[in-house]
């Protein structure tokens, strides 16, 4: 979920808030040793960075106020963790608005394009879009991490399907409340009229998320830092 119209000051000055601490803990905690060693995550994760970028451009647009889109935070907190998954998110924002300079240069000049180049609402857009559904993941991980019920699908499926089909609805709830708590009528009122597509998009936002994770799982499980060989298969 990003948003189409600057936030008023409240809520930039909270998101950043939010935002900041977020960041100096995922990049104090992230397992860069294990990031430098490994040329194959490497090219993974800045291929994830482009192609979350990607496909964030496939984009729901209310009222020119906020745009919905696929997250596909859920897979990727469970393949690269919750710490590099919050560094991918955040630099696939930034690009993000650069791919987009292109697509308005196509309706107008150079100049007027890089003049809309804007980070301001980049704060409530990493809030929304990757620290909700990011920290989600990571706490039904958690959850699932300590059942006794030992099964790969409900890594696949517990995870992968149902908590990112959670997210979609948790992003939208949060947005609500932060929303409210700044006074930011326009993008409440919008937000709370239009619910309903997010609620949409639950089922298709568990399903690729469901079937990227199972994919990666059963093809590269090397490569994906939350399964556990030894937990889900050891019965």
């Amino acid at each position: 979920m990003n948003l189409l119209l600057p936030p008023n000051s409240a809520l930039f000055w909270l998101a950043t808030a939010i935002s900041v601490p977020m960041l100096w803990l995922a990049i104090r905690h992230a397992p860069w040793s294990q990031l430098l060693v490994s040329q194959t995550r490497q090219h993974i994760l800045f291929a994830s960075v482009l192609a979350l970028a990607l496909l964030w451009l496939l984009q729901v647009e209310v009222r020119a106020t906020l745009a919905i889109h696929p997250l596909l935070m859920t897979v990727t907190t469970m393949v690269f963790g919750w710490s590099f998954a919050l560094l991918i998110g955040a630099s696939a924002l930034i690009v993000l608005e650069c791919y987009q300079l292109p697509l308005r240069a196509l309706h107008m000049d150079w100049d007027m394009a890089l003049a809309q180049f804007d980070l301001t609402t980049w704060p409530v857009d990493f809030c929304l879009s990757v620290i909700v559904p990011a920290s989600w993941a990571w706490c039904v991980l958690w959850l699932v991490d300590r059942w006794k019920f030992k099964n790969p699908f409900t890594y696949f499926w517990g995870v992968g399907f149902f908590g990112a089909m959670l997210s979609c609805l948790l992003v939208g709830v949060t947005a609500l409340v932060l929303f409210a708590l700044t006074g930011s009528d326009i993008h409440l009122s919008n937000t709370r009229e239009h619910f309903f597509v997010f609620l949409l998009m639950t089922f298709p936002e568990g399903f690729v998320n469901g079937l990227l994770a199972t994919v990666m799982t059963v093809l590269y499980p090397d490569l994906v830092k939350t399964y556990r060989d030894d937990w889900y298969l050891k019965d």
